[in-house]
C-alpha cells in the first residue's frame, strides 16, 4: 500500500509540474519539451536507482512511476525502448519504438471517429 500511496503522490505532483510548463509555453511545442525532458529525466533516475540499490522501492516507484509518469508517459516508452536496445534485442526495440508511435496514431483516430458517432 506504501507503493501505490507514493505512486499516487509523485503522480499529482507531475502532472502539475507538467501542466505549469505547458501553461508557461503555451503551445505544442510545452508537450514536445516535457517528453523530451521527461526521457533525459527519467534515464538519469533509472540509472540513479540502478546505482543505489539500497533505497527502499517507495523512492523508486515515487520518482519513477509517479513524478515521471504524472509528467510524461513518453518517458516510460524511451526507457522501455532504451532497455530493449541495450539488451540487444534490436528488432523488437524498433518494431515497440514505430508500433507504438504508428499503432497511437492510428488509436487516436479512432477514438476521435468512436467520440464523434457517441456525442
Amino acid at each position: 500500500m506504501t507503493t501505490v500511496l507514493s505512486v499516487f503522490l509523485g503522480g499529482g505532483i507531475g502532472s502539475i509540474l507538467r501542466h505549469l510548463v505547458c501553461a508557461k509555453i503555451g503551445n505544442h511545442w510545452a508537450v514536445m519539451s516535457v517528453n523530451l525532458l521527461g526521457a533525459m529525466l527519467i534515464g538519469i533516475a533509472f540509472e540513479y536507482f540502478a546505482s543505489k540499490a539500497n533505497l527502499r522501492p517507495e523512492v523508486r516507484a515515487f520518482v519513477i512511476t509517479g513524478m515521471l509518469g504524472g509528467f510524461t508517459t513518453f518517458s516510460t516508452y524511451m526507457l522501455d525502448f532504451g532497455n530493449l536496445m541495450t539488451n540487444a534485442k534490436l528488432a523488437e526495440a524498433f518494431l515497440y519504438l514505430l508500433g507504438s508511435l504508428l499503432l497511437g496514431v492510428g488509436f487516436l483516430f479512432i477514438g476521435i471517429k468512436i467520440g464523434k458517432m457517441c456525442f
